[in-house]
């Protein structure tokens, strides 16, 4: 990775050559499948489709070692309990035989996809889940099998760009002063847009990767169709206009909506999908070639004096390397014990009580009744380039404050990977009566020991 040292320095698109292969494969669930993730629904099963939900695989190698790295984006919501992700994660690492964080696998977060878990088979619908999950597990293991066969020399490049999308969410009744999940303008969000571009050696885009922070809820209990939110859109209008498969990194959007949500009508979805699109395009158009920098050229007398640059050969790093290591966080200890939950959820009336009462329960089964928990975190170094993945949901705070700590090194962040606990907010977000902060597992200050831990994880990375 080339730093910039004045002015005439060449301006740098950082880079990974080595092998890829992209994939995917349809995981639309059946009809008449329970498709209740709102509390506020009317509905448990959807009434049709608004964009396919897929599987989308990436299998990379530095084409030296032999080793090989797996990421696997799946349109999916959350993990519900513990069997949830467990019964398509594990068959899939068993199988390809990865050492810890050589597989991501990544939820779109699209609160229009459909729960997996088995423990709602007896919900109206719920005996279609066994099913569905053998199609999805059948499914993942073939577009992976798929993304391996197209495994080919190729050149990973990242650039930044902004997008206005995202909003924060916390919004002040103005009866009340009680703050509601819904969009304030009078907050900061972050708009950072990170693209990669992944191009074989004709220079052909075989995928390209979004990498953004916003919640997919363009809709919500209102909605009666399955649907994978803004990124079905975005994804449709990159690949028309830019080739191959667009792959959706979720990022760290704990706070963060659209500025269209909770819309009844899937057309805000499409909205919002196209602004990103269009700004991920954007990002597209200035990107250099493959495998070049934009270098000083020297001086040319016209009216004025010019100073020119072109396009210059540049080595694209070819280093690939994963680790996992777990950060210890604190559990809350006002968090009530399983036997509790699983009280109050006998007790819990019909509707959105049940459902808050069935995610408690869930969530805390995850981590057990122990007073602290290892949750792993996994980064990727792709040459010049950095992927950083747990299976919290962490507020943009932290991408921000890991990216001031690494300046121009490109870092996708994203939540939801190998797994699911919930969400992680930045410790002042704890002062806050804020639903991200009600449903929390662990104690304020989980999220800096985390970013002490990633910001350790990328300076060995990027030092070996």
């Amino acid at each position: 990775m080339t730093t910039r040292t004045g002015p005439t320095a060449p301006l740098v698109q950082h880079e990974f050559s080595g092998l890829i292969g992209a994939a995917r494969a349809r995981i639309d669930p059946p009809e008449g499948m329970y498709a209740r993730t709102w509390g506020s629904s009317a509905h448990d099963i959807a009434e049709g489709s608004h964009r396919p939900l897929y599987a989308t695989a990436l299998a990379v190698s530095d084409g030296a070692s032999g080793s090989m790295l797996w990421f696997l984006g799946v349109d999916l919501m959350v993990w519900m309990s513990k069997d949830d992700e467990a019964g398509i994660r594990a068959p899939l690492e068993s199988e390809l035989g990865v050492a810890p964080g050589g597989l991501i696998m990544h939820l779109s977060h699209s609160h229009g996809a459909p729960f997996t878990d088995p423990a709602r088979a007896g919900a109206p619908g719920g005996a279609l889940i066994a099913a569905y999950r053998d199609a999805l597990l059948a499914a993942c293991r073939s577009v992976l099998a798929e993304a391996r066969a197209a495994i080919r020399p190729a050149v990973l490049g990242w650039s930044t760009g902004r997008c206005g999308l995202a909003y924060n969410r916390d919004l002040p009744d103005p009866e009340t002063g009680q703050l509601l999940c819904g969009l304030n303008p009078d907050r900061p969000a972050d708009d950072t847009l990170l693209v990669g571009r992944v191009t074989d050696a004709s220079g052909a885009v075989i995928a390209t990767l979004v990498n953004y922070a916003c919640h997919p809820t363009s809709t919500g209990g209102g909605n009666r169709l399955i649907s994978p939110d803004y990124i079905g859109a975005m994804r449709e209008l990159v690949e028309r206009e830019a080739g191959g498969i667009c792959l959706f990194l979720h990022g760290a959007d704990g706070e963060l909506t659209p500025r269209r949500s909770f819309e009844d009508d899937v057309a805000a979805a499409d909205q919002n999908g196209r602004e990103l699109g269009y700004a991920a395009l954007s990002v597209l158009a200035g990107m250099f070639p493959p495998g070049h920098c934009l270098e000083f050229a020297g001086r040319e007398e016209s009216g004025t004096a010019l100073g020119r640059w072109h396009h210059a050969p540049a080595p694209s790093d070819i280093v690939l390397v994963a680790r996992e290591e777990p950060v210890r966080l604190d559990v809350r200890n006002d968090l009530p014990p399983l036997a509790e939950l699983r009280t109050a959820l006998d007790s819990a009336p019909a509707g959105f009580g049940r459902e808050r009462a069935q995610r408690r329960l869930a969530m805390r089964e995850k981590i057990g009744d122990g007073a602290t928990y290892d949750m792993p975190i996994v980064a990727w170094r792709l040459g010049g380039g950095v992927l950083i993945g747990a299976p919290v949901e962490f507020y943009s705070d932290f991408q921000i404050r890991l990216r001031a700590r690494h300046p121009g090194l490109p870092i996708a962040v994203m939540n939801i990977c190998n797994g699911y606990i919930g969400y992680l907010p930045p410790q002042e977000a704890y002062a806050l009566d804020v639903y991200p902060v009600r449903i929390a597992l662990f104690a304020a200050g989980s999220a800096e020991r985390a970013l002490e831990t990633a910001s350790k994880m990328i300076e060995a990375l990027m030092a070996g």
